[in-house]
Parts: structure tokens; sequence; C-alpha cells
């Protein structure tokens, strides 16, 4: 019985939450764009740019890579390596080249995300 009494206390706050306070929350964090999510996520990786660099166009460029490379190859492999070296023969580690990678697929080109566990 006191399980049950939780979890009806539990969803109770999470609702009241977001009727009242988190509720102000959501709504700026969905007022986010695509590309701040995406700068937040790459930020998080632990990429550092200069001011002058434009982080969402590079990771648009990953997916016209693809867009580019995939029809041409039946073999997906070659081409996510080769966007990886690219990514890291700019100055990123390995993990930060594949979070970079992974990142842009699930922002700017989702279809391309069944590749992604390769």
């Amino acid at each position: 019985m006191t399980t049950v009494r939780r979890a009806f206390t539990v969803v109770l706050v999470a609702v009241g939450l977001a009727m009242f306070g988190g509720g102000a929350a959501l709504q700026s964090a969905n007022a986010q764009t695509k590309d701040e999510r995406f700068e937040e996520v790459v930020s998080s990786l632990g990429v550092e740019a200069g001011p002058e660099t434009d982080i969402p166009a590079m990771g648009r460029s990953v997916c016209d890579a693809m867009n580019q490379q995939l029809p041409q190859n039946p073999n997906p492999v070659p081409v996510v390596r080769g966007i990886v070296n690219t990514l890291q023969n700019s100055n990123l580690s390995r993990d930060q080249a594949v979070g970079f990678m992974q990142a842009s697929v699930l922002a700017y080109c989702p279809q391309f995300g069944r590749l992604m566990g390769r």
C-alpha cells in the first residue's frame, strides 16, 4: 500500500511542477533552436571552437558528406570512418569526433541514425 501511495505522491508532485513551476522551464528548453541544442551537445563533448567558428555549419557538413557519399557506396562503414577521420584531422579526439558525428546526425540528418551504431 505504501508503494502505491508513494507513486501517487510522485505523480501529483510532477503534475504540480508542470502546472506551476516546471512548465516555464520546459517551455524555455523547448524554445531552443536545433542549432542551439547542437551547440550545447558539442560543448558538452569538450569541443572548443573559436568565436568565428560556425559549429552548426560543421554539423550540417557532416550530413552533406553522408548525403553525397552514401548513395555511391552500399557499405556505410567506410563513409562513417572517413567522416570520423576527417573530424579527427580537425584536432578532435576520436571520442569527440564520434560524438560530433552522432550529434550531427541526430540534429540534422536523423535518416542516417541507423548507421551510428556501427
